[in-house]
């Protein structure tokens, strides 16, 4: 059978398996991206429509929302900064898509000690010298760079209660402290690529992505999608029918 034949037949097919729309198929798997020690779940939403006789479009959305809930709690047993003289903590950490735009809101606990040379390399931390709270302000987008979402701070606002104003203002605190957390999240962010891979059943796909940004599910759900094609090849084509098989969706082979 012919290729540019092959890709209106698999289409067809398609539509009446099921389909989210006339010219287009669904799949969701779970998946997960690796942050340090622990695995994030979240879904992939791989739509698949045709474009071409050769092509075939793809749309991948990352519903972001089961991360959405676990990052606050886990942030809430840990330190952002932890060093010998400092020592910063995010509470309260809530962030929530709005269309296209990401923002995140949290309250900021900021501990300074003593902090002493023991050595060429080591230091001590001594006594607590003081603690003072802010506020967390800022705003994420999403990077796509080498077929991965990466998600960037545009910027970050700490603002102190009127209660501590005057001396967070006097020693220059919040600015300091705003540098190391950028420094700090941006670190794990760029650790930490959203890169969909696909399941062994569908790994010949290999969709090339060139768009992508965050994308707001239901009432604040994070999500991110991430647009591009497949270039078709008989082997593709037979996957995707095996998986269509498998799900029921078309009949199988005679």
């Amino acid at each position: 059978m012919r290729l540019w034949f092959v890709v209106p037949v698999l289409v067809t097919l398609v539509f009446g398996a099921g389909a989210s729309s006339a010219q287009q198929v669904n799949f969701v798997f779970d998946a997960s991206v690796p942050v340090r020690e622990t695995e994030l779940p979240y879904k992939l939403d791989l739509g698949l429509s045709a474009v071409g006789p050769t092509r075939v479009g793809v749309d991948a959305l990352l519903d972001l929302r089961e991360i959405q809930k676990i990052v606050p709690e886990r942030l809430a047993d840990n330190a952002i900064i932890d060093n010998c003289g400092l020592q910063v903590r995010l509470d309260g950490l809530s962030f929530l898509a709005e269309g296209d735009a990401i923002d995140l809101d949290g309250d900021v606990t900021i501990t300074i000690f003593e902090c002493s040379r023991t050595g060429d390399r080591d230091f001590q931390r001594g006594e607590e010298k003081n603690a003072l709270s802010a506020n967390m302000s800022t705003a994420a987008t999403v990077e796509l760079r080498d077929n991965c979402a990466y998600f960037k701070l545009l910027d970050l606002t700490l603002a102190a209660p009127e209660l501590n104003r005057e001396q967070v203002l006097e020693e220059d605190t919040l600015e300091s402290v705003k540098e190391l957390m950028l420094a700090a999240v941006d670190l794990v962010l760029n650790e930490s690529p959203l890169c969909p891979e696909l399941p062994p059943k569908l790994a010949s796909l290999d969709p090339t992505y060139d768009k992508g940004g965050p994308r707001e599910i239901g009432d604040g759900g994070l999500g991110v999608v991430l647009e591009g094609s497949v270039d078709v090849s008989p082997s593709t084509i037979l996957d995707i029918l095996t998986v269509l098989q498998r799900q029921e969706l078309i009949p199988p082979a005679p």
